[in-house]
């Protein structure tokens, strides 16, 4: 039995539908007994960057995260607020936001979306790849997601991909690209074990004066006490979150740590099973780096480590999987309808992929799986490489062969979306 991307098209029409019908519906029948359409109820959490970029150009940054004020304030202004708001980024997140201080709502939400929508898929982009996998990028569960919450989580995700993709060829832009993944400090954790196992110093230290770069530009022109104000509070805070959370805001939560939190148990036992996840991730990060390998299914694994590896993550960051998957699936063929792909491995890939409109579901009805998928995922794509190895090292006769067949891996790897 076989199965390939192609063969489940119809997600990509459901998708469209959500996209084109559904949710405006949605959104016109939530404002229904108000004066008008509140263009504040679309993006759901974005009020939360708006808000922060002009409390920044008026110079109030700190305020932020005076927790009380910043979740009274936010439900004071979003239509129907509710949820649990709370200013928990680093301060190097606001260099970023500033841009959006004197546009209006829907227009710095446009501008927001589009900027890491365009960065992700520009990383990504394939002049080799059918049309039809344009349409599992753009309409893949975690960009819905993120356009949905408001979240930024394919800025991220296009800065996490464009550094590992450049690692090899570019790695002073790779460094400076995996940087600025500091922005998101939870998928930010393994990156300087990745530039360690890698090997690369320009990499390393592009990344760490990247870091510094934006530290110092928050701390100059925001306030120099910002970056100690979160460091005393944010931590906590976090803590405190995890550890009372409860009910639909511990389905978003697809790790190990918030399965066990979804399950019921305690944060001490939701920290013991993401323990050995996380370590998994980073013998997994160096097992990687130990030799030279096929790029795009390097990167692919190395982003499912970066997923599993953090406790703290959330269903909106698995956007930074899908410029790894597209590429992936790309190079593979899983797009080609006569992929001779086994069956379990596409299906394997196609449930990660899936996974962040599935998980709160199932989470919902005591089925977490999203550490249970991403681990999988990861185990498929290991197990793919490592018969490529053994299939180089069984042509040991031959090296020039072998040598030339890696070569042109990272070839068509360079070449793809560059100009």
């Amino acid at each position: 039995m076989f199965i390939s991307f192609a063969r489940l098209q119809i997600y990509f029409v459901i998708a469209l539908l959500l996209i084109v019908v559904v949710y405006p519906l949605y959104l016109f029948g939530s404002v229904m007994g108000l004066d008008g359409f509140d263009l504040r109820r679309v993006g759901g959490d974005f009020y939360q960057f708006l808000l922060a970029s002009r409390m920044a150009v008026a110079g109030q940054a700190a305020q932020l995260y005076d927790f009380g004020w910043f979740y009274d304030e936010v439900q004071r202004n979003v239509a129907g607020g509710s949820g649990f708001y709370a200013w928990v980024h680093p301060p190097s997140l606001l260099v970023f936001l500033v841009p959006l201080s004197g546009l209006t709502y829907l227009q710095a939400y446009s501008l927001w979306m589009g900027m890491g929508a365009l960065l992700s898929f520009s990383v990504a982009f394939s002049r080799k790849a059918p049309i039809r996998a344009f349409t599992f990028f753009i309409f893949a569960p975690a960009t819905l997601v993120n356009l949905f919450y408001g979240q930024f989580g394919m800025l991220a995700g296009g800065f996490l991909y464009g550094g590992l993709r450049l690692l090899d060829r570019h790695p002073a832009w790779a460094g400076v690209l995996l940087g600025c993944v500091s922005i998101k400090p939870e998928l930010f954790m393994l990156i300087p074990i990745i530039l360690i196992a890698h090997r690369s110093i320009i990499a390393l230290c592009a990344c760490v004066a990247t870091v510094a770069f934006l530290v110092d530009a928050s701390a100059v022109f925001f306030g120099s006490g910002l970056w100690w104000i979160y460091l005393d509070t944010v931590p906590s805070l976090l803590a405190t979150v995890m550890d009372q959370g409860e009910g639909s805001f511990l389905y978003l939560i697809p790790s190990a740590f918030g399965a066990m939190r979804a399950l019921g148990f305690s944060a001490t036992a939701g920290y013991l099973v993401q323990l050995p996840f996380t370590v998994l991730a980073f013998v997994v990060v160096f097992w990687l780096f130990m030799r030279e390998r096929e790029p795009i299914a390097r990167n692919l694994a190395v982003t499912l480590c970066v997923l599993l590896a953090t406790p703290f993550l959330f269903l909106w960051d698995y956007a930074v999987l899908s410029p790894a998957l597209y590429l992936y699936a790309t190079r593979t063929g899983l797009f080609d309808d006569d992929a001779d792909s086994p069956f379990v491995a596409p299906l394997l890939l196609f449930a990660v992929y899936l996974l962040p409109i599935v998980n709160i579901a199932l989470a919902a009805h005591g089925f977490p799986v999203g550490p249970i998928f991403t681990a999988l995922a990861l185990a498929a794509v290991l197990t793919r490489m490592v018969g490529i190895d053994q299939m180089q090292v069984s042509v040991g006769d031959e090296p020039e062969e072998g040598d030339n067949s890696l070569s042109d891996e990272r070839e068509k790897d360079e070449g793809l979306g560059t100009t």
